[in-house]
């Protein structure tokens, strides 16, 4: 990565983030005034971010460092997925689904029940001597603002923009839950959330076709010009689809059905 400050960049121009490619080149304006060009074929970062950008640690550990990983990892042997990934003594549980199935607030729910928090909206995996490792980088669970049905801790605070443009809550576990946050755990687990009109919860075992299928869908679209890279994806995806999988089908509220999956885990 080769960064430089450049005081002259205007720190309020822009309010939501910009993301164009063009084959194996990336180009991203982020607010506080920044930009940033990703070379995925030669796996480099080039960027001029404003003062304001520069100095801030939630900038860099939020929005710089976890896009730098999101965009070059597939280059490095890591698959991005788009997950949850929470830890219960020892054991990686990844929780996926489509946009909008609650899996933000349910990993908020799972972490007021003792749940480890890996990572919120994106889980990093990939090989290791002993098997497969989920890894996170920290960042706040961003909960959308009916959360505060559930999490009445969240009326004491304001919700921010994020950086797709939503308005959400960005809660710390380990401040407001008291839960612990792990940097890697060995997914043994997987939950897809679907979301039911009828109350109740069933668990329904997962084909690992189905979970090919899912991630290989949702996994960010690579160049031609990468074809180890989405090769070595493609792996670790099918490595992953030996985990034990299910279908969380509910329609009750994600306090309950983190108590369901507590339930229904086997003790390790």
């Amino acid at each position: 990565m080769e960064i430089i400050e450049d005081a002259s960049l205007a720190t309020d121009s822009l309010t939501t983030a910009y993301f164009r490619g063009l084959g194996h080149l990336v180009f991203a304006m982020l607010a506080p005034g920044s930009f940033l060009s990703f070379d995925l074929l030669r796996r480099r970062v080039f960027g001029a971010l404003s003062a304001a950008a520069a100095r801030d640690s939630c900038f860099w550990n939020q929005q710089l460092l976890p896009i730098a990983v999101g965009l070059l990892g597939t280059t490095m042997g890591v698959a991005p997925l788009h997950c949850a990934c929470l830890d219960r003594n020892g054991s990686g549980l990844l929780v996926a689904g489509n946009s909008g199935a609650g899996k933000s607030t349910l990993t908020a729910a799972l972490a007021r029940r003792g749940f480890a928090v890996v990572s919120d909206d994106w889980t990093y995996v990939s090989h290791a001597p002993g098997g497969l490792v989920a890894h996170g980088l920290f960042a706040p669970i961003k909960l959308l603002p009916d959360a505060i049905r559930y999490f009445p801790e969240l009326r004491r605070r304001t919700p921010k923009k994020t950086l797709n443009g939503e308005l959400a809550y960005e809660v710390d576990p380990v401040k407001m839950f008291h839960s612990a946050v792990k940097a890697s755990s060995p997914p043994k687990r997987i939950l897809f959330l679907e979301r039911t009109s009828e109350p109740g919860y069933q668990f329904v075992p997962c084909r690992p076709q189905h979970l090919v299928q899912f991630f290989e869908k949702n996994a960010e679209r690579l160049p031609p010009s990468l074809p180890e890279a989405t090769r070595t994806r493609s792996e670790i995806i099918k490595r992953l689809s030996s985990c034990e999988g299910w279908i969380l089908r509910t329609g009750s509220d994600p306090l309950q059905t983190a108590g369901a999956i507590d339930e229904f885990l086997p003790e390790e």
